[in-house]
């Protein structure tokens, strides 16, 4: 028989979000479980780029947890060791160079995911390792999971669960949010599986420093998405791909293993270790923008699972700790004030998209991502090659815009001498990509910049309660479609 277990808050899930979202709801006064089904030991051990800017600006990752001391401890890496961005088109001689504003840095996930998880029980969270959620109870509200914790089933109770579990949560599939008790029907969207990516890294030593150990480095795949070089310090490099679940599949170890085959600097490399294991991970990630909706009766979703953590920006980390410190504050005040309904857990949603913001910026530039998944991968290539340093990091970046008339001239010259330049080289030619075609792209490109700034400025008018909210999903849907139809998008690859 199960025994039971009681608290206000259930967090599942041990990563950045997690921790963020049980460490902000205990420090606001709730009592807080975290489940996670890794062992303690391995608790952090997960698939990422591992790249983390600014780590400690409290506005870019608010709440209690301390940063600064993570960022400081030696062990994380967090050396401010890289200063640029580059991407490699090795076939096709192109080397894009964007500096950072600030340094960046390649840190050890496993150790910075252990310090997280230290700091979150300091601050009061009972957590639960080698617990396995398999059920939700929910009664009008979302209020408790069941689970088998180290082999014994668990029934934990609470007011409020915030879910955690990443990309492709099953804890979404589990809740029937259909028979949960919101006027009008729940807002909670529930993602679809052409909305996510899979990845896979490992982490190499090489025998001597690698030229690029101050650049974040990605290079094209045959298929939608990239492969990468991110160094850790100038000898120990996470090198990994990933690629869009809607594409054919591609042998993720397999092909990046032919990347490295050749290379002179993994030449008598090793893969590293970790629990006695060649250190290789794989896994599922968001690539969408965040839900219209992360909330229903009792329930928050932040992380992976609300679409806050899209690569495209480098900033899946980033994403994680604000949509996990905005859920659990939000988890924490809606238990005191015995209130757990759609309505009062939409705090959530306007902190996101209206206070903070990060949200309604990710969801614009999602757009990008759209546009890209329906053109030839050698035609993207072609692209690349053309567009200006600056405005790939406009695409990017979620912190710069290229608004004023100067800007956009130099950036239409910067594209016009490059095409020129790759033109006279025969770059075209070479990947049997015509004029008429690049013209197409680029023009539908220039397309979708338009409408990012429409995505942008209609998100900035999110609704700042859940009255109101079905009308302005009307007109993003609708602005879905025009978007759409400007670009002339085939109906299968219409993402939402």
């Amino acid at each position: 028989m199960a025994r039971s277990e009681a608290y206000e808050v259930i967090v599942v899930g041990g990563g950045i979000a997690g921790c963020f979202a049980a460490a902000t709801a205990a420090a606001e006064g709730a009592e807080v479980v975290q489940l996670e089904r890794k062992p303690a030991e391995q608790g952090g051990f997960i698939a990422c780029g591992d790249a983390i800017k600014s780590p400690r600006d409290p506005s870019r990752y608010p709440g209690p947890i301390d940063m600064d001391a993570i960022a400081s401890d030696e062990a994380v890496q967090a050396d401010g060791n890289i200063d640029q961005i580059e991407w490699w088109d090795e076939e096709l001689d192109v080397r894009k160079v964007i500096p950072y504003d600030k340094h960046s840095n390649v840190i050890d996930r496993y150790e910075f995911g252990q310090r997280l998880l230290d700091q979150t029980t300091e601050l009061g969270v009972t957590q639960h390792f080698d617990t396995v959620v398999n059920d939700v109870i929910q009664n009008g509200s979302v209020n408790g999971v069941e689970a088998i914790c180290e082999g014994d089933p668990v029934t934990y109770s609470g007011d409020v669960v915030i879910d955690t579990a990443g990309a492709q949560s099953v804890i979404q599939d589990m809740v029937d949010f259909e028979s949960l008790d919101a006027p009008g029907g729940v807002s909670f969207e529930k993602p679809h599986f052409t909305h996510f990516g899979s990845a896979y890294r490992e982490i190499i030593e090489t025998d001597e420093p690698v030229e690029y150990q101050n650049s974040i480095v990605g290079k094209p795949l045959e298929e939608m998405g990239y492969v990468w070089y991110f160094p850790r310090s100038p000898t120990s490099v996470n090198v990994g791909l990933g690629f869009q679940m809607n594409k054919d599949p591609i042998p993720l170890a397999d092909r990046l293993g032919e990347d490295l085959d050749g290379r002179p600097e993994y030449e008598g490399a090793k893969v590293a270790e970790r629990f006695d294991k060649k250190n290789k991970l794989g896994a599922a990630i968001a690539l969408r923008r965040p839900l219209d909706s992360m909330v229903a009766p009792g329930y928050l979703t932040a992380g992976g699972s609300a679409g806050t953590t899209h690569p495209i920006t480098g900033k899946g980390i980033r994403g994680a700790a604000i949509s996990g410190f905005s859920a659990g504050k939000t988890a924490a005040g809606a238990v005191a004030d015995g209130d757990v309904s759609e309505q009062r857990l939409w705090e959530h949603n306007t902190y996101l998209y209206l206070d903070h913001g990060e949200g309604a910026k990710l969801a614009a530039r999602d757009a990008y991502n759209v546009a890209a998944s329906s053109i030839d991968i050698s035609v993207l290539r072609a692209m690349a090659a053309v567009l200006p340093e600056n405005e790939i990091r406009e695409i990017v970046s979620t912190d710069t815009a290229f608004d004023d008339l100067t800007s956009k001239l130099s950036i239409l010259a910067g594209a016009g001498k490059n095409l020129l330049t790759h033109y006279l080289s025969g770059t075209f030619d070479h990947l049997d990509v015509s004029n008429s075609e690049l013209y197409e792209a680029l023009d539908g490109f220039r397309k979708t910049r338009v409408f990012v700034d429409r995505y942008e400025e209609l998100y900035e008018r999110y609704p700042a309660s859940r009255e109101g909210y079905f009308d302005w999903l009307e007109e993003r849907n609708r602005l879905d479609t025009a978007f759409y139809e400007a670009i002339d998008l085939a109906e299968e690859n219409r993402k939402y």
